[in-house]
């Protein structure tokens, strides 16, 4: 068995890059984790779809991977000259959380690459994951926007959907739904500095209650 060292993660569900972290993200620093060089297809069937490996390889990599004073049980580093990522997975071999790496890791494993022997990784694709075009806080912001209005929506706060509203589009509107669904519709598209401002105005008004 091969490991890395002193490496950070951050388990997500979906793949966001280094610099798509944030300040409430679980930060880990693995202290050693098993790593394996795969080949380029397999590093990119990795990437793109949730994968399913046998219980061979899960024994094989059981509790290998120490984070602080404790052990993660199924958890595996795989690399190829291009790419890296870790993985986690549940009892029956499921990938469930991943984790890209920093620049410096990925770096500082390309030194020891080759040293590796070539890994055949028995796995099956299970799920597709969805290709994300947006950055990642343009995401949250449109998340928060929309349980804003949602919430304003089901309390009937004519009012402050009104002021939003003219903020948002430049108009008057006094119907509740086509502010309502106008907004929804709007929140379906690209980020523009109006949704910036929008999100920047309901902070301030949540931080003045």
């Amino acid at each position: 068995m091969n490991y890395y060292y002193d490496v950070v993660v951050n388990f997500q569900e979906k793949n966001y890059r280094f610099y798509e972290w944030n300040e409430n993200d679980e930060i880990e620093i693995i202290k050693k984790i098993p790593i394996f060089y795969v080949n380029a297809k397999t590093i990119k069937d990795i990437i793109n779809n949730q994968i399913e490996v046998n219980s061979s390889f899960l024994e094989q990599i059981k509790n290998k991977t120490e984070i602080k004073e404790k052990k993660l049980e199924y958890v595996a580093l795989f690399i190829t000259k291009n790419a890296s990522i870790v993985l986690e997975f549940n009892k029956v071999g499921l990938a469930i959380t991943r984790s890209y790496l920093q620049v410096e890791d990925e770096c500082n494993i390309l030194e020891i690459l080759y040293t590796l022997p070539l890994y055949k990784l028995e796995y099956k694709i299970k799920n597709k994951i969805a290709t994300i075009n947006e950055l990642r806080i343009e995401q949250e912001l449109k998340k928060f926007l929309l349980i804003e209005i949602e919430e304003l929506y089901k309390n009937k706060n004519i009012k402050k959907m009104q002021f939003l509203y003219n903020e948002w589009f430049k108009k008057d509107c006094n119907d509740i739904n086509k502010i309502y669904l106008d907004i929804k519709e709007k929140l379906n598209h690209e980020l523009t500095e109006n949704e910036i401002n929008i999100y920047n105005l309901i902070k301030l008004s949540h931080n003045n209650a």
